[in-house]
């Protein structure tokens, strides 16, 4: 029973580890399909649909980096580039780059 248990254990840590690393390889792959959208001063992601807006060098953006989704959420139905759905940490962090966006 002990030895099973060990598997079971051993089985459960694997599986978590690999999630993990498909977690963030997807993290790492939405960098680059959010791209287009980066602004200077910002960086973009793509998560379901829609915009994740950061402040570079933010605390926002390396919880993001970090931990993905923050515990708080400000979210533009709709306001994004194509129609986009934006989101943040920060309403603030949402204005500015809006305001960017309208100003090119």
């Amino acid at each position: 029973m002990g030895r099973l248990r060990s598997l079971n254990q051993f089985h459960w840590s694997r599986i978590m580890k690999n999630a993990i690393a498909l977690g963030l390889m997807l993290l790492s792959v939405s960098v680059f399909a959010a791209s287009k959208f980066d602004k200077p001063g910002f960086e973009t992601f793509i998560v379901q649909g829609r915009l994740w807006v950061f402040q570079e060098g933010s605390k926002d953006l390396e919880e993001y980096k970090q931990h993905g989704e923050p515990a708080k959420i400000v979210t533009e139905i709709g306001v994004g580039p194509e129609g986009m759905t934006v989101r943040s940490a920060d309403k603030e962090a949402i204005k500015a780059y809006l305001s960017m966006n309208k100003s090119e």
